[in-house]
Order: C-alpha cells, then structure tokens, then sequence
C-alpha cells in the first residue's frame, strides 16, 4: 500500500509544529524545514484544521500550531483525515454482467480487513513518538530526511511497502 503526497505532507507539517510547541509556525518556515512547496502547505493546512489537528491564527504574529499535545495525535486519524480509507474492486467500463471480478465480492471484505488492520496498527502510535524518537535540537540523519526528503528519497518517505 502506498499513501499520498498529501499525508505525507501533512505528517510532515504537523511533526514539525509538534517540535515547536510552544511556537505560531509560518507555512513559509515549514517549506524550508520540510522541502515542501508553500502552495502544497496553505493546501494541506485548511484539512488539518478541519481534522482537529491545528489552530491558526491570522496576522503578523500568526501561525498554525498543534490543537491538542502531540501524544494525542494518533498516526491513524491523521491517515484517516488523509487517505481514501475504503478499498473496493470494481470494473471500470464494463457491464456489471461481463465483471469477472463481481463473482470475487469477497475480495471487498478482505481489501476491507486489510485497511483495517493497517489502520488498527497506526493507531496505537501517535505524533509524540517520532518526535521523542529524535531529541529536539539534534535531528538525526533519518529525521532530517523524513522533515526534507532528498529528491531520491521523496518516493520511499510516502511509500508504505514495495512494488
């Protein structure tokens, strides 16, 4: 399974207000930490606010930061907000009487249960723990690269599993 630009941005953006807590975050100081476009990030940032993630405030002194502690944060809701949750195997242009998948239904509830399980595992983790998995002021190589991934590295940091 692979997830989206857009919830890898949206990780990206709220664990760098989580490593800002007590800051009003500029879209334009997360592009540079993030190597994210700030078009992409005034994109993600209304989704985020809707999903109860962030609060901004307007102005000179404005800025977005976290709603609520990180360690409430779970990496599950966040996907939730982000992701298309609901796998189904349909056939595209073709009469539902000449589907060869139909007579497969089953195959719906399995996708189901998958995504399920997926998310189940996500949600026993929340924002705090990758914060914690790095001390603040000191991030690590792997950190750096997930905050602002290298060209090479932007597909495997929104990629879940392998081809």
């Amino acid at each position: 399974m692979r997830l989206t630009k857009q919830t890898s941005y949206a990780l990206r953006i709220l664990l760098h207000c989580a490593l800002r807590p007590d800051e009003q975050v500029k879209a334009a100081d997360i592009a540079k930490n993030t190597n994210i476009t700030e078009f992409n990030i005034l994109k993600i940032i209304p989704l985020l606010v809707q999903g109860g993630f962030v609060r901004t405030t307007r102005g000179r002194r404005g800025g977005l930061r976290l709603a609520r502690p990180a360690s409430e944060i779970r990496i599950g809701d966040i996907v939730r907000l982000t992701e298309e949750t609901h796998i189904q195997a349909v056939c595209f242009g073709q009469l539902q009487e000449s589907c060869a998948i139909l007579p497969a239904a089953p195959i719906n509830r399995i996708f189901g249960s998958a995504v399920e399980a997926f998310i189940e595992v996500l949600d026993q983790h929340n924002l705090q723990e990758l914060v914690s998995a790095r001390p603040l002021g000191r991030l690590g190589r792997a950190s750096a690269a997930f905050l602002a991934p290298t060209s090479g590295q932007r597909q495997f940091a929104a990629d879940t599993g392998r081809d």
